[in-house]
């Protein structure tokens, strides 16, 4: 059965393989996933707008490119939203909520020494998930999701798979504690070292080109 043109593109981008700059064409996708030329072009013009392609006008369509500015600008918006994100977690999550969590951690703490990096990429879209499902807001969850979706295709152009992805079970487990506690403060701090920690990794294997995102704290109202 054809893979659905998107899904198959989006991942291929996201975990690295078909590097930046990488040429899509429209009749050979569609060849190769045994679809129509119109739900190729359905799925590039999606990916367009969530900035993982460029269309060139009668030039072609390539992958995006992470360039340190986008990552600087993507990674101060996402701090500031999974910020608002944690509020409405710790004030909104129910007891079987919590349980949800504890079950899906207790399965994965069995299998996660073993999981591959595109595994634990997977396993952290659904942690994810979690938390946007507690949080309630499909608006704040959609601006969400483009930026977490830029975050992997950082990773998976810089790391190649090099980066480790093994430690973030612990803020997994920090999160639902904090969550649990209603400690909301210890859920943002968890929040944000688990993104900074994500930029770390990505940086790491790019040019050697620095930078230090502002942090915004921002009090409770």
């Amino acid at each position: 059965m054809p893979g659905n043109p998107y899904d198959v593109l989006l991942e291929r981008i996201l975990l690295g393989e078909y590097p930046p700059g990488t040429s899509l064409v429209e009749q050979d996708v569609a060849k190769e996933l045994g679809v129509s030329r119109t739900p190729v072009r359905e799925a590039l013009l999606r990916l367009k707008l969530e900035g993982l392609v460029k269309i060139i006008p009668r030039g072609g369509i390539f992958v995006s490119e992470a360039s340190v500015r986008l990552i600087r600008e993507v990674t101060e918006v996402r701090l500031v939203l999974e910020e608002y994100l944690s509020h409405l977690v710790v004030e909104r999550r129910t007891e079987k909520w919590l349980e949800e969590v504890r079950s899906w951690l207790r399965e994965l703490e069995v299998v996660w020494p073993s999981l591959s990096p595109r595994e634990w990429m997977k396993r952290d879209s659904e942690f994810h998930h979690l938390m946007d499902k507690a949080a309630g807001n499909e608006v704040l969850s959609n601006h969400l999701w483009l930026l977490r979706r830029q975050a992997v295709l950082f990773w998976g152009q810089s790391a190649d798979g090099r980066a480790s992805l093994q430690g973030i079970i612990t803020d997994f487990k920090d999160t639902l504690q904090a969550v649990t506690d209603k400690d909301l403060e210890k859920c943002v701090k968890t929040l944000h070292r688990h993104i900074l920690a994500h930029v770390e990794r990505v940086q790491k294997y790019m040019k050697p080109e620095v930078y230090r995102p502002r942090v915004l704290v921002t009090q409770p109202g």
